[in-house]
């Protein structure tokens, strides 16, 4: 409905139905108009639920993040506790909340690795902070040791030292957006240990990659222990693994049925005497309605089963991950910002790794006009035909032309983990290993009715149920 009702407009355009611009030359030529592809959040419904292993998709779903403004809060040290004794006496500080924009146009760290793998980020931050504090510590020490008089607009002041002076704002402010990336780091570093999002995030990849397709009791069991473990994940980590586990495997909801009253089990053996609080009754309340609703979707077979993710290793990364780990592991030990380095080896398993989400094989499959794929499944429509509907079977493929620009848009809820995909998947096809946004040389833009998070979205599931 939604791709003829936009077909028809396109169609309706004045100059756009004609295929010519305002100066009269065509738009687009035959061989190189842009392809939408419409997607319907329907058909994945485990994307947004999933947990994800690079930097801004962690951001979004572990911190506070909104409008491109992330929030979380930080203990501040005790500097005042220098005994025991007062250490005793005194509490602690009260936690100081921090809030930071960020505008990947002006911050050139956040632009360069927020599709990056989480533990490349820390590793790169380190290095950079490094580096340029290396440089500061250079200029400040070549400016202090000249005997010239106090930087000037004076033309005879030695070229070297005028230079030298002029960088040092830039080095000063390109320091301060590393330090506040540091931070964020920390901080997301901080919920990927407390949490052991690693785990979490190796278990759901291997359910939607199909990997227990031969061995459902091997799947089940690996989902129970890790939800009766009152020392792994948060309740919604739990709700949101048996989510994929009832999304990604043919189990029957007796299974799923007997997961969540372990999971309940386990939250009140941890709660005690006390009982459970409100928060932990109201998450596990709405995750209860959440997979209610995808349960009634499965004995209606309105649920697509044959989503499972490709699994890949980057190019970049998959003949050095040890050994860029171990540099990275070295440098986080030896780092004066002390990046959590303790729990910096919990996320080895993430790195390197990339999973083709299903937009992601969908965008590809249709670029490259590959049969028996959505390719022939999918409505094929074209404003310049005066039908609109295309019959893709009886079309040569040859005859349709290149893809150079794709514009993606999921009608439901759409997320960063999905956008990212299409951009780090089709980056490392392209061979460049770069996040440029490029599916094989080909431009992708990626919109959606709702940008939400994991929890988000799991209360829409939640109101559905």
């Amino acid at each position: 409905m939604v791709a003829r009702k936009l077909n028809s407009m396109i169609s309706a355009h004045p100059t756009l139905s004609r295929g010519k611009g305002v100066s009269g030359t065509s738009t687009y030529t035959h061989h190189h108009r842009p392809l939408i592809v419409i997607l319907d959040r329907s058909s994945d419904l485990a994307t947004p639920i999933q947990h994800s292993s690079t930097y801004q998709a962690l951001i979004d779903d572990l911190l506070t993040h909104n409008a491109n403004r992330v929030e979380f809060t930080v203990q501040p040290e005790d500097k005042d506790s220098n005994t025991d004794n007062r250490r005793r006496s005194r509490r602690p500080p009260p936690p100081v909340l921090k809030k930071y924009d960020l505008d990947a146009d002006e911050d050139p760290f956040y632009s360069t690795y927020k599709f990056s793998p989480f533990p490349e980020a820390i590793e790169s931050n380190g290095l950079e902070l490094q580096e340029v504090s290396e440089r500061e510590a250079q200029v400040k020490s070549k400016t202090s040791s000249e005997t010239a008089p106090a930087p000037t607009a004076d033309p005879s002041l030695p070229s070297d030292l005028a230079s030298a002076v002029d960088s040092l704002p830039v080095l000063l402010e390109r320091k301060k957006q590393l330090e506040v990336h540091t931070s964020i780091l920390q901080a997301v570093m901080n919920q990927v240990a407390e949490r052991d999002v690693p785990i979490f995030y190796e278990l759901e990849h291997n359910l939607a990659s199909g990997s227990y397709k031969s061995d459902l009791s091997k799947a089940k069991i690996e989902v129970t222990t890790l939800i009766k473990d009152p020392n792994k994940g948060s309740v919604n980590d739990k709700i949101r693994l048996i989510m994929i586990y009832c999304l990604n495997t043919s189990a029957p909801s007796s299974d799923i049925d007997e997961m969540l009253l372990t999971l309940k089990q386990a939250m009140l053996s941890i709660a005690g005497s006390d009982g459970l609080s409100n928060d932990t009754k109201q998450k596990l309340e709405s995750g209860f309605k959440a997979l209610a609703y995808l349960k009634r979707l499965r004995s209606m077979q309105m649920m697509p089963m044959d989503n499972n993710m490709e699994v890949s290793m980057s190019s970049s990364t998959s003949t050095n991950t040890s050994d860029v780990f171990s540099s990275f592991m070295a440098r986080a030990q030896n780092q004066a910002t002390g990046l959590l380095a303790k729990a910096t080896e919990k996320v080895s398993d993430m790195f390197g790794k990339t999973h083709k989400f299903y937009a992601t094989r969908v965008v590809e499959n249709l670029c490259e006009m590959k049969p028996n794929t959505e390719d022939d499944s999918f409505l094929y429509l074209d404003p310049k035909i005066a039908k609109g509907e295309v019959n893709v079977s009886q079309l040569n493929r040859g005859m349709r032309g290149q893809v150079k620009e794709v514009m993606v848009f999921m009608v439901g809820g759409g997320c960063y983990a999905e956008y990212q995909n299409l951009q780090m998947v089709s980056s490392s096809a392209s061979g460049g290993g770069t996040t440029s946004g490029l599916l094989g040389g080909r431009s992708v833009s990626y919109g959606c009715t709702e940008l939400v998070n994991p929890e988000q979205f799991m209360a829409h599931l939640a109101e559905l149920g």
